[in-house]
């Protein structure tokens, strides 16, 4: 564990991310090693109790689970959403994972968070002694969003007086230091950003790097690796220790663009004994 207090991993997820959701869990626990207590928490944001008792027993023996939900159902009310062709599958539920810092109890120091839409093939235990220098999270350079003056950057990055070279994360996987994030106030800035730049092309992932640029601590991209990527063809680099299925193309829908990805994604989904037709 890191610190002295206790390390979760958090996920912020409505219903239909709920079966991909049990399968990021489930590659999550079949490549954690050793016999540390692990804390799955959900930010509920709208999961059938049926889901949640198949999430339970997707995880069962090895995590215990909680649940939170939004103070206010009305907390997303209002913030904009991304016209972007990449990411019409999103919805304002994206803008969750920014309220599970301030949802959890001071007991906890520290939080992996996870987008849903990962497949986890590599010990997420060595997330939990990344070091942060003092920021309030780290993550990974975005591969096709390198920096803030990138193409779908940051547009405003001058007026916000960032360095073009500073660069921008994919906020998909995530560790965060629980207090120093309170502390920054990243919610309530973010919140701020996000409502007075309706235009933002990757919502609240744009939000946090508008906040948060040249303040985050880097992890190698492996821990967050595009799975358009032909990720496991020989000389292709370090093998991916996370898998993130980016874009509309979501292998638990039948669609991926890497099928390699696809198979493997179709391994772990029978895993969860999820009642569903795998993917081909």
């Amino acid at each position: 564990m890191a610190g002295s207090g206790r390390t979760c991993v958090g996920f912020a997820v409505d219903e239909a991310y709920a079966l991909p959701l049990a399968v990021a869990g489930r590659s999550l626990i079949d490549h954690l090693a050793g016999d540390d207590p692990l804390e799955f928490v959900v930010l509920d944001l709208g999961i059938s109790e049926r889901s949640r008792g198949r999430l339970v027993a997707a995880w069962a023996h090895r995590a215990s689970v909680g649940f939170l939900r939004l103070p206010s159902p009305r907390d997303l009310d209002g913030l904009p959403l991304s016209d972007h062709e990449f990411v019409p599958h999103l919805n304002r539920n994206v803008y969750g994972r920014w309220f599970l810092p301030e949802l959890l109890p001071p007991v906890y120091r520290r939080m992996i968070y996870l987008d849903a839409d990962v497949l986890v093939l590599g010990d997420a235990s060595l997330l939990w002694h990344v070091a942060l220098g003092g920021h309030p999270f780290a993550a990974a350079q975005d591969k096709g969003i390198p920096y803030v003056s990138s193409p779908y950057g940051v547009p405003d990055y001058r007026e916000l007086r960032l360095s073009a070279r500073a660069k921008y994360f994919n906020a998909g996987v995530m560790v965060i230091d629980l207090d120093r994030w309170r502390k920054l106030r990243i919610r309530e800035r973010a919140l701020s950003y996000a409502r007075t730049h309706p235009a933002m092309r990757f919502a609240d992932q744009e939000a946090l790097n508008a906040v948060a640029a040249g303040r985050w601590a880097e992890f190698p991209r492996a821990w967050n690796c595009p799975a358009e990527d032909e990720i496991f063809e020989e000389g292709q680099g370090a093998r991916p220790r996370i898998i993130h299925f980016l874009g509309p193309g979501k292998p638990w829908l039948g669609a991926s663009h890497a099928t390699r990805c696809q198979a493997v994604y179709g391994t772990y989904l029978r895993r969860t004994g999820w009642p569903t037709e795998s993917p081909a």
